[in-house]
């Protein structure tokens, strides 16, 4: 299990914060409950009028730009076994 404060989750946050540009984004990350695995929730302005496949690769590719930038390690991303974008529209209907 991942420890609630794992610097980790504060990692992966602050990536994707930086490719993010609502202000009321709210970016939730958990334990999966399988060994050290963890989930995200995002929910976004930034996802408004996107596809599901849109919304996964937007996500994803923060992610390994910050692997690029050396803010994430590459088996710190390997970590994530799931990110699950939802868009404000998506929230009204």
């Amino acid at each position: 299990m991942v420890a609630l404060s794992d610097p980790l989750r504060d990692k992966i946050e602050a990536a994707l914060r930086r490719g993010l540009t609502s202000p009321d984004t709210i970016i939730d990350v958990s334990s999966s409950g399988v060994r050290d695995k963890l989930h995200v929730l995002v929910v976004s302005r930034d996802l408004d009028n996107k596809t599901e496949r849109q919304k996964q690769e937007f996500l994803w590719a923060l992610l390994d730009d910050a692997v690029k930038a050396q803010s994430l390690t590459a088996d710190e991303l390997q970590r994530v076994s799931l990110v699950l974008p939802v868009s404000v529209d998506e929230l009204r209907r």
